[in-house]
């Protein structure tokens, strides 16, 4: 956590004093942070994490908290039907956690893209 509240502060500012940090903590203490992404015009930051998308303002404090999981997949089947439902046996479906991958801010302020 310290690492990401370290990058965060010399990416948002060129200055940076340990009295005067600002820090954001998960609502869970077991959440994995993953990647961040910081939108240089606005300052908004972006985290992804296992099941979770947060975006922050410039000051670190939570604006959204999106639950990306975990969801009933099943990683032997790949087929969606026209709902976006999986075509699968619920029996063989768990609860899987979603792990977000990348996170990049798109060309709206306010706006993000994640690859889980």
């Amino acid at each position: 956590m310290f690492i990401l509240v370290a990058l965060l502060c010399l990416l948002i500012s060129n200055s940076c004093s340990t009295s005067s940090v600002d820090t954001f903590t998960p609502s869970s203490p077991t959440i994995q942070l993953s990647r961040l992404a910081v939108d240089g015009q606005s300052g908004t930051v972006f985290v992804g994490a296992v099941n979770h998308v947060y975006q922050l303002d410039n000051n670190l404090t939570l604006v959204v908290d999106v639950s990306t999981g975990p969801v009933q997949d099943d990683i032997n089947c790949v087929s969606f039907n026209a709902t976006g439902h999986l075509n699968c046996n619920p029996l063989q479906t768990s609860l899987t956690d979603n792990y977000n991958q990348v996170t990049v801010t798109g060309a709206r302020e306010g706006s993000v893209r994640t690859v889980s």
